[in-house]
């Protein structure tokens, strides 16, 4: 590790040699050397050779790249110093800026901050902020299409996500999903495990159903996020997710995901049970039908609790 500027000068070059600093070079890599420390330095020039850095058809760094790559160093350096939500606030406004015509830092800064102090009402822990503003808010921009579209949907999430702290109390009895299986993870996830387990417990077992299919949906498509596949159960649009049935049979599939036999079976059943009530004209749910399944989905919601990177 370099201990010295020119330590450090001699450090970069290595890193990119044949090329030697000039004078404006260096001059740059002294002041890296004194505002930041030199395990972030060494990070950071890391991530910029591997974003910024091109090669020609002989397999050599280009000059410019090169040039863009010392260039980079400092902003890299500079959000790896910052608080986790200031980088990820940060990150939203980098993709914002690349997404729409028009960003409004201001507005912006209130909008997410108006979100995370919902989210941090609802429990969330400096770590689950970070989480939702890097899969929830980033793929909403890419999602909304302009900066109005977006502005409005993050206030209705910001309204949803205090609904979730309203002094309404869902009376249930863990009889389907037990409370520490799902505490302390989302509040939109205890509320759908909360609602499932009320409605099994006051005989409206088609309302469950639905439930039941609408939670695993949920984790599923989550359980992608985390392993970075969400790509393969996007539509043709790449706006929207494909049918359940249809991400089913990708998640089978999917060897990144890597689901276990017992689950890619099961989810079948509550996916079938869950559209008999909710698209079959004449059919309705009884405990009967719901009852002997009651073991397996428990099993299917905690393997995708940990795929989805909820639980650890």
């Amino acid at each position: 590790m370099f201990k010295t500027e020119d330590e450090f000068i001699e450090f970069l070059e290595d890193k990119l040699c044949p090329y030697i600093l000039n004078e404006k070079g260096r001059a740059t890599a002294r002041t890296l050397f004194r505002n930041f420390p030199a395990v972030v330095l060494e990070e950071a020039i890391d991530i910029s050779m591997a974003y910024y850095l091109r090669y020609d058809e002989n397999g050599k760094m280009t000059k410019e790249s090169v040039e863009n790559c010392v260039n980079k160093v400092g902003g890299i350096a500079h959000n790896k110093m910052l608080d986790p939500i200031d980088a990820a606030i940060g990150h939203v406004f980098a993709v914002g800026k690349r997404a729409f015509n028009y960003w409004n830092d201001n507005t912006a800064r209130e909008i997410l901050k108006d979100y995370i102090n919902a989210l941090r009402k609802a429990n969330y822990n400096d770590t689950g902020v970070v989480d939702d503003l890097e899969r929830e808010v980033i793929p909403l921009i890419k999602d909304s299409g302009n900066w109005s579209s977006w502005r409005g949907r993050m206030n209705g999430w910001t309204n949803d996500v205090l609904s979730w702290t309203d002094d309404i109390i869902i009376e249930q009895s863990e009889s389907i999903l037990p409370e520490t299986l799902y505490a302390g993870t989302r509040g939109y996830i205890e509320r759908l495990a909360q609602q499932i387990n009320a409605s099994y417990e006051n005989n409206l077992y088609d309302c469950c159903a639905v439930m039941l299919r609408r939670l695993m949906e949920v984790l599923l498509v989550l359980s992608f996020q985390n392993y970075d596949k969400e790509d393969l159960i996007l539509d043709n649009s790449g706006q929207s997710h494909v049918s359940l049935d249809k991400m089913i049979k990708v998640s089978n599939s999917c060897n990144k995901l890597a689901l276990s036999s017992n689950t890619k079976r099961d989810m079948l059943l509550i996916k079938e049970l869950g559209n008999f009530s909710a698209h079959k004209i004449r059919y309705n749910c009884t405990k009967k039908d719901i009852e002997p399944l009651i073991p397996k989905y428990r099993a299917i919601i905690e393997e995708l609790l940990y795929k989805a990177g909820i639980k650890e």
